[in-house]
């Protein structure tokens, strides 16, 4: 629905702007990407060790992209990034639970996690 459609809209526009402050996390989806799914690098922290950062804190995530299915994403390699990039890509997806709340939640663990873990 429309509705649905604008609901994960905004919320990956809160999602997106939430992040751009937080040292070391970067925005590796494109502007055309759909709305329900963004992926992004914690640059410095392996992908497996954010997802159970995350975890500890019952949210749940995946790492590199849809199309990689554990190996290293050939989609992020051919959008020209690094392999440190492409090793820290963790993907976020929106359900039609999600509010507001569960990316403020999300945010604050990765700030969490930026200081704590890239000591």
């Amino acid at each position: 629905s429309s509705e649905r459609k604008e609901h994960m809209k905004a919320l990956e526009k809160y999602l997106k702007e939430s992040i751009k402050d937080i040292d070391g996390i970067v925005l590796n989806s494109k502007e055309d990407a759909i709305p329900n799914i963004v992926n992004i690098s914690a640059v410095g922290i392996r992908s497996e060790i954010m997802l159970h950062f995350l975890e500890n804190r019952g949210i749940y995530v995946s790492s590199g992209s849809a199309c990689a299915l554990g190996a290293k994403s050939h989609v992020l390699a051919a959008m020209g990034y690094d392999s440190a990039r492409i090793d820290s890509a963790i993907r976020i997806s929106f359900g039609r639970e999600t509010e507001k709340e569960d990316i403020d939640e999300l945010v604050a663990a990765l700030k969490d996690a930026m200081s704590t873990l890239c000591r």
